[in-house]
């Protein structure tokens, strides 16, 4: 790359991402440190109007720059502006681990240093395993159904955790206008999908991650992110696994804006929608310099090298994430608020403490649910999410994997578009998936019914209303509550699970008239005490007296008015439901 030197944003403050080329640190290196793709540095404001003012602008911040990479030792080649307060130094190379390590702890001992972070990948957000039984392709969109049931009702008749798109639909059925950005894999063609995406943008700045033989560009087209036995053996995608193309972000496109009432495969949520495609991963993960570079796109702020975004987008849906601090996301989510647009992003899928950036302020963090309202087996959760995070249905669903309550309270998991493809795309199709990557758009579609309902809507108002307008979390006198000691399927409270259950009528009531909204009195609602639900949750703890066990000290493992429904229509929505209707008591999913 070429040496891009850019204004950098507040006077004196500012960051460098450093990629540093190093000799090899001999044989042994530590197995468990991520490789990175340079370091990304903050320095202190500086410590003098004279020292801030020595040279005009860019080559004043370049000086600077050199001075601190000479102190520490650390030499730089090529730069480039990565949003209003940071620039990008890369040597094309990748950093072991253990090197990125140490030249970050020598670039914390300078002075002029505020903190450092390795340009890492952050992980796709994995989708759960998707069970072969028919049954479970033919769950179909219970999620977009009013929440309803009691413990009277059979497992798949208890929406006690639905978002209630379907009534909300009936207040605004959306508009083209809320265009909401997907930071993914990209986007695969798809009938269903195809006539409701803008024209995006590509930031997979490496070439062997993006997998189209060609680094950044104007083709946000997914090609496939699958990782081979010969990729996984290679330097470049070191302690990444075995896998097939994920097509996740046409799964997460198709939630928030499917074609809808035309008669074919599925509904979205906004039914006017526009997805603008920001593909920021590739193999293996994504960059969090990528990241960053997409989210400043999607929202219609300047990034060096790359045309102006012609269509911004007011939410940003990233289920995508990592462990780490904040600092970067902090950065960026901060000029995206000062924008106008509302981060929401995926909490994660190891049952313990919520990713970056999904756990950093001023993002709308989501916790996937379990259809009956308790927190989905995998999802993490944790204090981080209590300020603006949200819950929602994520799938969870009943078949035996590694937690005991599967197949006694499991569901159906969320029906989407999909593609048939192994590694490169296939046919476009169908089938249920499940994770908080699909929680997350869920969130992110209903924000785009509130800003159909009222585009004037500031990003304050959109985090403030999801908050203001979620019904209280589920209760149990017979699960336990979240936490370290019972991870699994749990009870949530605003202290682990965010502000409460998404609820989209009252969503858009609140976008009506957001200075005098007022929620309503929600009832309690407790579950497994009676009926059914208690026949499950008796099956569930004959099994285990807990869905998985108790966290582990580590960390996560990184690892979505007007009557316009057709009768036709609703009918098939019943009929899906009913098909899910047990008759005598079986396990089901087997």
């Amino acid at each position: 790359m070429g040496v891009s030197r850019g204004a950098v944003g507040p006077a004196g403050r500012w960051a460098v991402v450093a990629a540093v080329v190093c000799a090899a640190a001999g044989a042994a290196r530590a197995q468990d440190e991520a490789a990175a793709r340079g370091l990304i540095v903050k320095l202190r404001p500086a410590a003098t109007v004279a020292q801030a003012q020595r040279l005009p602008g860019p080559q004043a911040d370049a000086e600077r720059l050199q001075r601190v990479l000479d102190a520490a030792g650390v030499r730089a080649a090529s730069t480039r502006a990565l949003g209003s307060t940071m620039r990008h130094v890369d040597f094309g190379r990748v950093l072991p681990g253990a090197d990125a390590a140490q030249l970050a702890q020598r670039l914390r001992q300078q002075p002029e240093v505020e903190w450092v972070e390795p340009n890492v990948r952050e992980k796709r957000l994995q989708n759960m395993p998707v069970p072969n039984d028919p049954s479970f392709g033919n769950a179909l969109q219970w999620w977009l159904q009013p929440p309803a049931g009691s413990d009277a009702n059979v497992k798949a008749l208890r929406l006690r955790g639905a978002p209630g798109v379907q009534q909300a639909w009936m207040q605004t059925m959306g508009s083209a206008a809320a265009v909401v950005a997907v930071l993914d894999t990209g986007i695969t063609a798809h009938p269903d999908l195809d006539g409701h995406i803008l024209p995006g943008y590509d930031f997979v700045a490496d070439v062997d991650d993006a997998n189209d033989g060609s680094g950044r560009d104007a083709d946000p087209r997914d090609p496939g992110d699958w990782v081979s036995a010969a990729d996984a053996a290679s330097p470049a995608f070191s302690g990444c696994g075995v896998e097939d193309s994920s097509w996740h972000g046409t799964k997460i496109a198709g939630m928030v804006a499917a074609l809808t009432n035309n008669a074919r495969g599925v509904a979205g949520i906004n039914w006017n929608g526009r997805v603008l495609p920001v593909r920021v991963a590739g193999k293996c993960g994504a960059s969090v310099t990528d990241i960053v570079d997409g989210m400043r796109w999607a929202a219609g702020l300047a990034v060096v090298g790359v045309p102006a975004n012609p269509h911004p987008a007011r939410i940003v849906n990233i289920s995508f994430g990592g462990d780490g601090s904040c600092n970067v996301y902090d950065e960026v989510v901060a000029d995206l608020r000062a924008a106008g647009a509302v981060v929401v992003a995926a909490a994660g899928n190891a049952h313990a403490a919520p990713l970056r950036p999904a756990k950093c302020a001023g993002v709308v963090g989501v916790v996937a649910l379990n259809r009956d309202g308790f927190k989905a087996s995998y999802s993490n959760f944790g204090a981080e999410l209590s300020a603006s995070g949200l819950a929602t249905v994520g799938g969870d669903y009943a078949t035996v994997d590694s937690a005991a309550w599967d197949v006694a309270l499991g569901d159906s998991g969320l029906y989407t578009l999909v593609n048939d493809g192994r590694t490169v795309p296939g046919a476009a199709s169908y089938g249920a998936i499940a994770g908080t990557s699909f929680s997350a758009p869920l969130v992110a579609g209903v924000a785009s019914l509130m800003l159909s309902a009222n585009p004037a809507l500031s990003a304050d108002q959109l985090v403030a209303g999801l908050g203001a307008s979620a019904r209280p979390h589920v209760q149990a006198s017979r699960i336990a509550a979240c936490s370290d000691a019972n991870p699994g399927r749990c009870i949530c409270t605003t202290t682990t699970c965010g502000r409460g259950i998404l609820d989209a009528v009252q969503a858009i009531a609140y976008a009506r008239n957001p200075s005098g909204y007022q929620a309503p009195a929600w009832p309690t609602v407790m579950i497994g005490s009676s009926g059914e639900a208690r026949a499950d949750l008796d099956d569930a703890l004959s099994v285990a007296a807990r869905d998985r066990p108790a966290n582990g000290t580590g960390g996560s493992d990184g690892g979505g008015g007007g009557g316009a429904l057709g009768a036709g229509w609703l009918l098939g929505l019943a009929l899906a439901v009913l098909s899910l209707a047990r008759g005598p008591r079986r396990p089901a999913g087997r």
